[in-house]
């Protein structure tokens, strides 16, 4: 067993036993690995850090069930990457709830004159054409993991019971389409800048 190994052990029965050493000894230990992992994942270095500061609070808040984890290393590291993902969503929602917000307010602030309307239509039906041409582009395995995702919001180990297939596969689909979607929607964007 390495010194490393023995030292997770040690400041790990510590934590389990309500013991604030090992908990800021266990933060101490697994930091550098965490935030890797998360900026590997996300590039965000406010929500890695976030969603590690979110882990150690839910360890501290469970610290009763952990004298039982045999696999301490591969514990930490699947409850980091359910509440990585979820602190994911939030600054996701959150982003884009502040978008629309500020969009309403812009039109609210000023009545557009008939022809920005007409404009905003034609850009509209335009942004719809790009849409189903980027959805053409997925194949039926990637609309069904989009769709189960964002339409019926059923989580990675549901769409792996629905599908068959493994997280990490539904994960990598997912990751294509989106890249696909946002390429797209980039042209769109940039379309749109230069009129």
């Amino acid at each position: 067993m390495s010194l490393k190994t023995e030292r997770i052990k040690k400041d790990w029965s510590l934590l389990a036993v309500g013991d604030k050493k090992g908990l800021y000894a266990c933060f101490e230990l697994f930091y550098d690995d965490l935030y890797r992992f998360g900026i590997c994942m996300y590039k965000n270095p406010e929500l890695v850090k976030e969603s590690i500061n979110n882990l150690f609070i839910e360890l501290w808040r469970i610290q009763d069930k952990l004298s039982s984890v045999q696999n301490i290393q591969q514990y930490v590291l699947t409850i980091y990457k359910r509440i990585l993902y979820k602190t994911y969503q939030q600054y996701s929602r959150d982003t884009f709830t502040t978008s629309i917000e500020e969009a309403e307010i812009t039109v609210a602030a000023a009545e557009q004159p008939y022809e920005n309307i007409l404009i905003a239509s034609q850009q509209d039906e335009f942004t719809k054409k790009r849409l189903q041409k980027a959805l053409n582009q997925l194949t039926p395995r990637q609309i069904e993991i989009v769709r189960l995702r964002y339409f019926d919001e059923k989580s990675f180990c549901e769409i792996a019971d629905t599908t068959g297939l493994t997280e990490r596969t539904i994960y990598n689909t997912l990751h294509n389409a989106i890249k696909v979607l946002r390429d797209v929607f980039i042209y769109v964007l940039i379309i749109r800048l230069l009129q």
